[in-house]
């Protein structure tokens, strides 16, 4: 998905940042929904599907939610306009920060996969065991 939005955006920056600058300049409007970016994130949520698993829902939006930051046009922008980057750096770079937020995402999770999507409770702290004689 990186590979072809880097591919793609020779073509599309312009009418990326024209679309950025339009969200951006729009009167806020207080429905909580999103502004744009739908597409976006059914991509992320669709690539990511294999570990909902292995994830809580808390922590599969998360995820979806700190990919969205590295995938797109502002992250390409980013590293085009501030880093100078080449189309093909600028896609190295966002994959290597979306696997680096992925395994922090599984890095975060129990050990085993949960088909409830829900975490086990978290054990109370104690005292530790006394020492066997």
């Amino acid at each position: 998905m990186i590979r072809a939005l880097t591919d793609m955006s020779s073509q599309t920056m312009p009418l990326g940042r024209s679309l950025i600058r339009l969200t951006v300049d729009a009167p806020t409007e207080s429905t909580g929904q999103p502004k744009r970016g739908y597409r976006r994130v059914d991509w992320i949520e669709a690539a990511i599907e294999p570990l909902r698993g292995r994830l809580d829902d808390a922590d599969f939006e998360r995820l979806v939610s700190a990919l969205a930051m590295v995938i797109g046009w502002e992250a390409l922008i980013v590293l085009q306009d501030l880093r100078g980057l080449t189309p093909d750096e600028q896609a190295e770079v966002s994959t290597w920060a979306a696997r680096a937020l992925i395994q922090a995402a599984l890095q975060d999770q129990p050990d085993t996969p949960r088909a409830d999507n829900h975490r086990p409770p978290a054990q109370q702290a104690g005292p530790p065991p006394a020492p066997q004689r």
